[in-house]
Parts: C-alpha cells; structure tokens; sequence
C-alpha cells in the first residue's frame, strides 16, 4: 500500500463500529458515500479485505485512494443507475456510513441497493438518531441549527429506531441487529434503570451543569420509557442487515403518501417509545 493510502487513513475519522462489523479478510465490499476511502483503505491494511469499491459524488474527494481499489464510480446513486447496470448481485458486504440521511427517496433507493448485494450480503447502515438527547435539547429549545455534525446542512432525512426498521423492512432488508453509538462517558445505570422511568430530563442530568438551568427541561411520559433510555444517549444507529422479502418492486416513495401509507398499514409494526426494537448499545470510543 502506498505512502498516501496511510496518510489518509491516519487523517480520517475512524469509523471504529462499522469497520468492527466487517471480518477479516472479507471481499466484494462496496462503500457508498465512502468520501476519501479511508474505511475501505484500512479494511485492505489492517484485515485483508480484497474487492473494495466506492460510490463518491465528489471525483476530488477519492483522487488519492483510486489507485488502492478496484472500482470506483463518481456519480449521484439516487440518479445515475451506472452501479445498478453493472453490479447487480455481485457484494457481499454493502456500507452505508452516513448517507441514508441525505436521500432524497430512501425508501426507493435502498429497494435498488438491495438489488447490487449477493444473495447472503451484508448491508451496514449507519445514520444519526434524531432522538439523541442534543437534537432534542435544541428542538426544544425552538431551534433547528443546520450546520455541522448531527445538524450538517445536507441532512434531508430523519430518522427514530422504529422510522429506521420501518424504512429497511420496506426496502427488502432483514434487520439482524440494531446497535446504538453511545459517545459519551454515561453511567450504566443511566442507560439501563432498575425501575420505571417516566420522566426524563433534557440534557441528561450527567451534562446539565454545563448549560443555562433555564434551558434544562423535561418530558413526563404516561408509561415507563426505561427500555428507551439508551436511545437519547446515542448520537448515531447502526443496522446490521441481510437480504430479506421485497414487499414490492421498486418503486419512488417520494411524493408517493398513498403508497407509503398503505405499506406502514400492512406492515403494522409494533415499535414506538415504549416498545422498542431490540437494540444493543455500544459505548466508548467510535472513532
């Protein structure tokens, strides 16, 4: 591997949890959205992986890290169907690190990404939480600051753990584990409580000293919202997906209200705030 394939991958933000969920010497893996190829360059170092290729919108973004893999294509996934043309069945393993917050049709577009995946394929899906406990201190403080991080300006999309698995069961995939990225030092028992939680502060009361203690505020629930706890300390969700029964061709959602709204009625899925999905929570360090 070349000097510069280093150099890119210590300069980039480690994405600890998603590289963890990919084995060792795996092959066939395509990342989309994968920005300067950092992820893929440190599969190839540090676990062998063989096959990598990447969907980037931005040719500037992989202009080092092209010559390091097999494929490459410079193009917008949700309106260019060059991938789709060429590659159709053919991963094994299929990363999607921050990118199903910026479709603007998620729900057709990860229906046509189900179709690049082998039969037994891996689909890696990470997005921001929108019930992480700073968006929602911010929303209830009568904002919505559009910028960097969590709030980045190209977010069109937003998601909970039930509208997540909403989402993948409508675009054909098995949802094999839900994993929540804890970054903060949170006490266990903050994360799983013993008792009934039906009051919940915001921020938690680990973080309140640095704020205004006019901007604390608090939620009171009719029922105990204890199993959800760990989810307003998670600023992202990681979904680990295999292929599952597409519910119908793939088809655009957006625009589509009828459509989406018949498919969440069959479905009927259980999950809301007091009945979550099962979910694992990962704490330490994510980069």
């Amino acid at each position: 591997m070349h000097y510069s394939a280093h150099k890119i991958i210590s300069g980039s933000t480690f994405r600890r949890n998603v590289y963890n969920m990919v084995p060792q010497g795996a092959a066939r893996i395509l990342d989309i959205g994968c920005g300067n190829g950092a992820l893929l360059l440190r599969l190839k170092r540090d676990k062998g992986c063989t096959e990598l290729y990447g969907v980037e919108m931005n040719p500037a973004e992989t202009q080092a890290a092209a010559p390091e893999l097999d494929g490459l294509w410079h193009v917008d996934i949700e309106r260019d169907d060059a991938v789709f043309r060429e590659k159709q069945g053919f991963f094994d393993y299929i990363l999607m690190h921050d990118v199903a917050e910026h479709l603007y049709d998620p729900w057709f577009t990860l229906q046509k990404i189900r179709s690049l995946g082998s039969e037994n394929c891996v689909f890696i899906i990470a997005t921001p939480n929108l019930h992480h406990w700073r968006l929602q201190h911010e929303i209830m403080s009568g904002k919505f600051p559009y910028g960097h991080g969590l709030w980045h300006s190209g977010h069109l999309r937003w998601y909970t753990p039930a509208s997540l698995v909403e989402l993948l069961v409508i675009a054909g995939l098995r949802l094999d584990g839900l994993f929540l990225e804890i970054p903060d030092q949170v006490p266990q028992e903050s994360l799983t409580p013993a008792g009934e939680v039906r009051r919940v502060e915001f921020p938690p009361r680990e973080f309140q000293a640095a704020f205004d203690p006019e901007r604390i505020y608090a939620v009171e629930y009719p029922k105990s919202v204890a199993s959800y706890m760990p989810v307003f300390y998670a600023h992202k969700m990681i979904a680990y997906c295999t292929r599952g029964p597409l519910l119908m061709d793939p088809q655009p959602m957006t625009y589509n209200c009828p459509a989406l709204d018949s498919l969440r009625k069959a479905l009927d899925l259980p999950f809301d705030i007091y009945t979550p999905p099962p979910m694992h929570a990962l704490t330490g360090p994510w980069c």
